[in-house]
């Protein structure tokens, strides 16, 4: 049991030195006029500055200047909207470090007051790590995000995003009085595919198609895989007979395209495309089913051409 009275016999001063001395956390003092009175070993092993290289010198000489080419002073870092915690007013900024490197810091300021002077103290604590964590956690956050709009194998949008975009252009439509175009793309006979050569081949299959896909439309065109075999195809700002273009040429690059398998083997491959004006009085799932209808058709009309919905 420690008896009353034996802290007291701890002088103060030389206790609370040693403390701030061994302090895992760097920490400065400075008097009113912002010029460093004190440093101890941890903000001079973060910032590179010896003991007398900080003494007497201005706050500002470990810290960037303002946006404004003010000087940085500790009173910048107090506010009275502010919430202080137990330890100050906390703040985020960059530590100016003797070699000309930035460190990102976490500051807490706070001002302490002696019968004689009024002093300020900062509080700092390296969080290069934690930042790395933070980016470390959005990274993958949003590769998360893309995943769920992604189609793996592909990398086009996935039915899920492919319908969102759907969705916007109907409602762009009907808002601006565009003319837009949906269609939906199946490539022939690609059970035989898989069934003759393997779903390794059929996925190299559908890869270079995507491929195939992407060079030939334009950037601000959509397509995406929304089935096994099947693609759907946005085509904004453009009219039936302007899509019957497009999507005709997008036919002819697929059967003229030689698909490369193994050795010395290459494959025909052949896509039959059903395609359908964006109607705004229309839901797109309506407007998918007619692609569908025109697909069907041309699939029935012996493949490897285009059909517009009505047919």
């Amino acid at each position: 049991m420690v008896k009353s009275g034996v802290m007291s016999e701890i002088r103060s001063d030389q206790f609370a030195k040693e403390i701030v001395s061994r302090s895992l956390d760097a920490i400065v003092v400075l008097d009113v006029e912002n010029r460093i009175r004190f440093s101890n070993a941890a903000l001079q092993e973060l910032s590179g500055y010896s003991e007398d290289d900080l003494y007497g010198k201005s706050f500002s000489t470990l810290f960037p200047d303002l946006e404004s080419g003010e000087q940085v002073s500790i009173e910048t870092f107090f506010s009275k909207e502010d919430k202080p915690y137990v330890a100050g007013f906390l703040r985020e900024l960059e530590l100016v470090t003797k070699p000309k490197g930035n460190i990102p810091v976490e500051m807490r300021t706070f001002e302490i007051h002696s019968e004689d002077q009024k002093l300020y103290a900062a509080i700092l604590r390296d969080i290069r790590e934690r930042r790395r964590l933070e980016e470390q956690k959005n990274i993958l956050i949003n590769s998360l995000k893309r995943l769920a709009y992604m189609d793996e194998l592909t990398l086009l949008p996935n039915r899920r995003s492919f319908s969102d975009t759907l969705q916007k252009t109907v409602a762009t439509v009907k808002r601006r009085n565009r003319e837009s175009v949906l269609a939906v793309m199946d490539i022939d006979h690609f059970k035989a595919i898989n069934d003759t050569y393997g779903h390794d081949i059929g996925d190299l299959v559908l890869k270079k198609m995507s491929n195939i896909f992407v060079d030939c439309l334009r950037e601000e065109d959509t397509i995406g895989r929304i089935g096994g075999e099947e693609f759907g195809c946005i085509l904004p700002d453009t009219t039936v007979e302007g899509a019957c273009v497009v999507l005709d040429r997008l036919r002819e690059s697929v059967a003229n395209h030689r698909f490369f398998i193994f050795d010395n083997f290459y494959l025909n491959v052949t896509l039959s495309i059903g395609y359908t004006k964006v109607h705004p009085i229309q839901k797109p799932e309506e407007i998918l089913k007619l692609a569908d209808i025109a697909l069907y058709q041309a699939k029935n009309n012996g493949r490897n051409r285009i059909q517009v919905y009505p047919v």
